[in-house]
């Protein structure tokens, strides 16, 4: 084996090691749980079942398949409790939890209802105050909630880390205190750090509650555009006026001006242009009959403009006596 090849294989172990070792189990919380639910959330099948939330605290995907959920952790040391507990069924994409994402479990000891039902329910007689999520090697503790028993009874709250899957806080005097109580909103699903503030328009309503603000703001916008717009056209007339002054290779610049009625001048004689308007505006009134479309002008020998003659004129000359 050549080392280029050797090379290549020792990358990709690297690199699936590396991904193995960022996505770790150990990064999911049991985060949110409700025990006594009446008219909170329900299942594919529309009941008000108990319920648990397992939040994914890593940056990356885990698979909580073949892990473990139990409110009875008797036999974790030697795993000999596996046979009690609700193992997660692989093979479901649900279960893959996508970056700070959150997967909900239903507690009505009715696992042939689907994935997420577990075999346990924390309402029977004798249940334990725990819930405990342990890995597919059913040796290791990945995570355990603990409720208080006033949960059972509990309607209108449920129980929970009020910042999702941190356990611990400090509090001023610098220790650390419980992170877990009951919540204000129930949040199956989402994130348990709700937080109720205003909405732009009505901290803009709050500080400026006349206007006056929002009104100045509005029109020093709308006038430096328009300063803005103008120095730029300023700015390419300036540019075109140069431009149009410069003249081109070989040119020679003159600063004498000819005028446009001159150089039509010099391009068509009088009767030209007299015949070319009358066509003109016969052809736009409409005051003419089909013709041929070819207009013949001939250059008479006379010096003096043929139209003035008097016997060209349609009236009659007056008769002198």
């Amino acid at each position: 084996m050549n080392k280029k090849r050797l090379g290549l294989i020792s990358f990709f172990v690297l690199l699936f090691s590396m991904n193995a070792f960022t996505q770790h189990i150990s990064d999911l919380r049991l985060n949110e749980m409700l025990i006594n639910n009446v008219d909170n959330y329900i299942d594919e099948y529309g009941r008000h079942v108990p319920w648990i939330e397992i939040f994914n605290s890593a940056y990356n995907n885990i698979d909580v398949a073949e892990c473990y959920l139990t409110n009875d952790t008797t036999g974790l040391a030697d795993g000999s409790g596996i046979k009690n507990w609700y193992r997660i069924p692989k093979g479901d994409p649900k279960t893959l939890l996508s970056q700070r994402s959150f997967v909900v479990f239903y507690m009505d000891n009715a696992p042939l209802y689907g994935t997420f039902h577990v075999n346990f329910d924390p309402c029977e007689e004798g249940s334990s105050n725990y819930v405990a999520l342990i890995s597919s090697n059913g040796r290791t503790l990945i995570d355990i909630f603990e409720f208080p028993e006033q949960l059972r009874t509990s309607t209108e709250h449920s129980y929970g880390y009020f910042d999702d899957g941190i356990k611990g806080v400090e509090d001023a005097n610098g220790n650390t205190v419980s992170n877990k109580g009951f919540l204000d909103y129930f949040t199956p699903g989402s994130t348990n750090s709700v937080f109720m503030g205003l909405t732009k328009s009505e901290k803009v309503a709050q500080e400026d509650p006349y206007g006056l603000g929002l009104a100045f703001i509005s029109m020093s916008v709308v006038f430096i555009a328009l300063i803005l717009i103008y120095l730029m056209l300023k700015l390419f007339a300036r540019m075109n006026r140069g431009k149009a002054a410069k003249p081109a290779h070989g040119e020679v610049k003159t600063d004498a001006v000819v005028p446009k009625t001159k150089v039509i001048a010099e391009e068509f004689t009088g009767e030209e242009l007299a015949a070319i308007t009358m066509a003109l505006h016969l052809h736009v009134s409409g005051q003419h009959d089909e013709e041929s479309e070819v207009i013949t002008i001939e250059t008479p020998s006379a010096h003096y403009s043929p139209w003035s003659q008097k016997q060209l004129t349609f009236k009659q000359s007056p008769y002198k006596k």
